[in-house]
């Protein structure tokens, strides 16, 4: 090498350090984090051989750019130091007060991550930061205003707490339902329905949940107090069922007493009738042929006993969601003679009958289209005659469970001859439910934070965000009350919106269709709005009653999260760059195959914003190696793929309108 190439290319350098005044570079690049007020500032921190040292303060502006305490955009988030930090052991980031008199961090760790080769993940996660990820945090609430010592305004409370009753249910004679249909119980209260949990039964009996599983003892926990419930109503639900209301189908009912109740069919929520004085009467003829033959194959539910056609079914009057359905079951197998809901009037359909009209009584001709299995005309004697109370709409083709009249078509049947049916009401479905109030229960579910943190309520009132009060405890009161009314509330985190209002609010309020939040926020705070970390939120139904327990969900998947690169300020290592290069150029990356880091080397003849990514074979982007301005010259940067698993990956080097991409493998 000539001396003066030697000379030049050591200027080069001395002029690139000289410019960063700096022994190593940390470049963060981090998402999800929001603008400090009132001079609060965020501060990285890079803990080397156990003692902070600062890499920079900083803040956000509105567009997410890092920028420094003057305002000025740092651009790539890259932070010049004049200390080596290239033996840091992790990199924290600190919310800092105004002012800042302390060198040492404030409490406040808001993100940290190891560094394992020059690089860290930052999460709230980290030990160092506030030491959980929230992805496991809940919450659920009720509205009420307890603190007003009435029962006034109870949607202008919001309380994070739990209301549960069991409710434990058994039945006898509840068969299972078919295609999605399913069984729902309710509660009244107030002379309002509440859901206590949707099921369904098993070919044991047992009840189970729409996805099979057994309910252990029949018990459904109930969001909210329903042990002032006045009656319990078992309905049947059509598939997915998009009405939150009962369906008109009203199985069972009973009233409450002593936390307990009896469900019948009798009870005026239900049918309405127990059936035990339902009879039934039958002959077997078929007129709807216009002749007098194969007069077996045919069933009509009258009374010939006078000689003249009459009424033959005593039953009472069906309420909306049902209707009766005569069967007769020939070789084992029940066909329908019709639906209906007057017994002294053609049923509703005639699939089987002649041409020919029949009497004016529900019945049937089984004398064409068949079902399979079965051959039409038939001899009905020795099959059995019955009357079935069907849900409508109806779960299935198949008889329902409850069968009022069921009688036996002797084998020695006579055509025209009336034959009684049996009562079958004793074996009605009939259930008992036991309610057990639980009391309340802490509505949230949050770990313990570090020094530094508080949690905060909140409601959006007409977009407006009012506190509901800092805590720490999820079971006690909180710091303050400023908006409640004079009666204690519930030991729990919470807030009655009855007096003091903001500016542009009016107390009382409905909070329905507004949004409960609870918020992490640093002590002491940069604004008294909601922080960056909201681990719950949720939407309060429009539609939302007091008293009520409602979920909120888990929004943790949005936290701030980022990343940190360590570099010598210069990005050169380990090669000659003695002379600039003659052109854009990507190497291929040494060792390949490598186990668990590789380096990637490239050149570029003149100065240029630079990226070099690396991708799974899916062309998902797995790594950020490098997003900057860089000097022309010659770069290596090391790719540590220890959380990657066995497989070929794919970088991409572009700057300048140059794009190259080379292949690498990783052997574990």
């Amino acid at each position: 090498m000539k001396f003066t190439q030697w000379i030049l290319g050591l200027a080069a350098v001395l002029i690139c350090i000289s410019m960063a005044h700096a022994n190593s570079k940390l470049i963060l690049n981090i998402s999800g984090i929001d603008p400090l007020a009132n001079g609060y500032h965020y501060e990285g921190w890079a803990i080397v051989d156990g003692a902070p040292v600062s890499t920079g303060k900083f803040n956000v502006n509105e567009n997410g750019e890092f920028v420094d305490l003057a305002g000025n955009v740092i651009p790539g988030g890259e932070f010049m130091l004049s200390e080596d930090i290239t033996t840091a052991t992790a990199i924290v980031l600190t919310i800092e007060p105004d002012g800042d008199p302390d060198p040492a961090p404030a409490a406040t760790h808001l993100l940290a991550g190891d560094v394992s080769n020059l690089a860290a993940n930052l999460t709230v996660g980290h030990p160092a930061a506030i030491g959980d990820d929230y992805s496991g945090a809940s919450g659920e609430y009720i509205l009420a205003t307890p603190t007003n010592g009435s029962d006034t305004n109870e949607n202008s409370g919001i309380w994070f707490l739990t209301l549960t009753t069991t409710v434990t249910m058994d039945f006898t004679g509840l068969d299972p339902l078919l295609n999605g249909y399913h069984y729902e119980g309710w509660a009244i209260v107030d002379g309002a329905p509440i859901s206590t949990g949707r099921f369904n039964v098993n070919e044991n009996g047992e009840l189970v949940d729409l996805d099979g599983n057994i309910i252990e003892n029949g018990e459904f926990i109930v969001g909210q107090d329903v042990s002032g419930a006045t009656a319990i109503v078992l309905t049947i639900e059509p598939v997915d069922d998009p009405d939150p209301a009962p369906a008109a189908t009203h199985l069972l009912a009973g009233d409450v007493a002593n936390l307990s109740a009896s469900l019948t069919t009798a009870h005026p929520a239900a049918i309405g009738d127990d059936f035990l004085g339902a009879t039934g009467n039958y002959i077997l003829a078929t007129p709807t042929n216009g002749d007098t033959t194969n007069e077996n194959s045919g069933i009509w539910f009258l009374d010939l006993s006078s000689g003249s056609p009459a009424t033959g079914l005593s039953l009472p009057a069906l309420p909306d969601g049902w209707q009766y359905e005569g069967w007769a079951v020939i070789n084992g197998q029940p066909v329908t003679s019709g639906r209906f809901l007057a017994v002294d009037a053609v049923d509703f359909s005639a699939p089987f009958s002649g041409p020919m009209p029949g009497p004016p009584f529900p019945g049937e001709d089984y004398l064409e289209n068949a079902p399979g299995g079965l051959t039409f005309p038939t001899d009905l004697s020795g099959g059995v005659a019955v009357i079935s109370i069907e849900p409508e709409p109806d779960d299935s083709p198949a008889p329902f469970t409850l069968k009022p009249l069921v009688g036996m078509i002797p084998g020695d049947a006579a055509d025209h001859f009336t034959y009684a049916m049996d009562n079958n009401a004793a074996v009605f479905t009939t259930g008992t439910v036991t309610l057990n109030f639980n009391g309340t229960n802490a509505g949230l579910g949050l770990a313990t934070l570090p020094d530094g943190w508080e949690y905060e309520g909140w409601v959006v009132i007409d977009g407006q965000p009012v506190t509901t009060g800092r805590f720490l405890e999820i079971n006690a009161v909180d710091f303050a009350a400023p908006f409640s009314g004079p009666m204690p509330g519930p030991p729990y985190p919470g807030e009655d919106f009855l007096e003091n209002a903001p500016d542009g609010l009016t107390f009382p309020t409905d909070l329905a269709g507004g949004v409960a939040v609870i918020s992490i926020e640093p002590e002491p705070d940069d604004s008294p709005a909601p922080f960056t970390l909201k681990p719950v939120v949720g939407m309060i139904p429009a539609e939302a009653v007091d008293h009520v327990t409602y979920a909120a969900g888990n929004n943790a998947a949005v936290f701030p999260s980022g990343s940190a690169i360590i570099e010598a300020a210069t990005g050169i290592e380990d090669f000659d760059n003695s002379a600039l290069p003659a052109e854009f150029k990507l190497f291929d990356n040494f060792p390949n195959p490598f186990n668990p880091s590789t380096n990637i080397r490239f050149q570029i003849p003149r100065a240029g914003f630079v990226t070099l990514a690396v991708y799974n074979v899916a062309g998902e982007k797995v790594a950020s190696l490098v997003n900057e301005t860089l000097q022309a010259g010659s770069y290596q940067f090391n790719f540590d793929a220890a959380n990657l698993s066995t497989g070929v990956y794919l970088y991409r080097f572009e700057v300048a309108g140059f794009s190259q991409v080379k292949k690498m493998i990783l052997i574990k």
